[in-house]
């Protein structure tokens, strides 16, 4: 870039140029007019012009001193420019500066941001997480579970003073969205835990409720769980007719929540078990135990066979005890036997109600367990 003087310079020749080659008329004679520039020792500017000796006495003139006023003009108006120029190129000068200051501190931060992923990159997730914990750099908990932390704490974060509580069960996907079941979660890496899941979607029908999510046991899937009050083993006993004992199911999600998950899973499924001593779950044609569907059924099928075959899973598979043609728990004899399996047709899910009988004569017994609502 051109410096203030070498402006100045230049515009000096290009004006000595022009005053040399200027020349004034008057009548028939022409009289060359040169002219010079120099600096006084305050550093200002003087222009000279000087008249060749034969044109002196008719300097005097009017028209020759109108010819001189314009040239001063003329003369003027350069030196304006010229000062105009050295003007904008200080300011030029000055952009270029303060440019150069900013790319020095954008180096300098990408240099400390490399330094930082060096560091991290050669730690275990677990380091990171735990430095999280006490150390301050860390812009914020989003951050964090970026790393891949997924145990809920207090950590120290950059973008406040003081510990910040990171709740990572909150935290949905990458996108910020809430998902509809667990598998988006599994997708993204997260632990097991309790989350929450909107299955049809912002705005639409239930609102977001919270689940359990568990990432381990079903591999390369995310199962959405749903607990209720009947998993324990429960007796049945000092019940004699078909269906006397009742026991109601209670979810920790209402049923419209429930429907709306297995509506967008592709598969749900709950446990189903019966332990009998001298307890039958049919006489012949006659039902001595049933569970109720979501919507106020009785089904009439049990765990591990499949709707409207009126059997347990041995009596599809033609496994059970002795022969028996529906359940093991048919042979209503002096031996615990048990009838279980897997309800998995899902516009019957999720059980609502447990009914049994038969428990009332000379040791009869029973034992009932119903499995948590799993979808995937």
């Amino acid at each position: 870039m051109p410096t203030t003087r070498g402006y100045s310079m230049n515009l000096m020749v290009a004006l000595a140029v022009f005053c040399v080659a200027a020349h004034i008329s008057s009548g028939q004679s022409t009289r060359e007019v040169s002219a010079q520039c120099r600096y006084t020792g305050e550093g200002e500017r003087a222009y000279t012009f000087v008249l060749p000796p034969s044109s002196v006495h008719n300097c005097g003139s009017g028209l020759e001193q109108e010819e001189m006023r314009e040239l001063r003009e003329t003369v003027q108006q350069l030196v304006t420019k010229t000062q105009q120029l050295e003007t904008e190129a200080q300011q030029q000068e000055n952009k270029v500066r303060q440019l150069e200051t900013e790319v020095q501190q954008q180096k300098t931060e990408v240099e400390q941001l490399q330094t930082k992923v060096q560091v991290l990159e050669t730690k275990s997730l677990e380091d990171k997480c735990a430095e999280g914990h006490r150390l301050p750099g860390v812009p914020s908990c989003y951050h964090l579970w970026k790393l891949g932390c997924r145990q809920s704490g207090s950590y120290v974060v950059s973008s406040n003073v003081s510990d910040v509580y990171c709740d990572f069960h909150n935290f949905t996907s990458l996108s910020g969205e809430i998902p509809q079941t667990c598998s988006p979660l599994y997708e993204s890496d997260m632990a097991s835990g309790q989350y929450t899941i909107d299955p049809d979607g912002p705005g639409n029908g239930v609102k977001p409720f919270s689940v359990y999510c568990d990432m381990d046991s079903v591999p390369g899937k995310g199962v959405t769980v749903i607990s209720h009050d009947s998993e324990a083993r429960t007796q049945v006993t000092g019940y004699s007719g078909a269906g006397s004992y009742m026991r109601d199911v209670t979810y920790q999600a209402s049923l419209d929540e429930i429907r709306a998950l297995i509506v967008v899973s592709q598969s749900c499924q709950q446990f189903l078990k019966y332990e009998c001593y001298h307890s039958a779950m049919n006489f012949g044609d006659t039902d001595i135990a049933w569970w109720m569907t979501w919507d106020g059924r009785r089904a009439d099928y049990w765990g591990g066979a499949t709707p409207g075959s009126g059997k347990c899973g041995c009596g599809q598979e033609g496994t059970c005890d002795n022969g028996k043609p529906k359940c093991n728990c048919d042979n209503n004899d002096n031996n615990w036997r048990s009838d279980e399996g897997l309800l998995t047709h899902n516009p019957d899910l999720p059980v609502t109600q447990l009914r049994f009988g038969d428990t009332l004569g000379y040791q009869a017994n029973g034992y009932h367990r119903l499995g948590k609502l799993r979808c995937s």
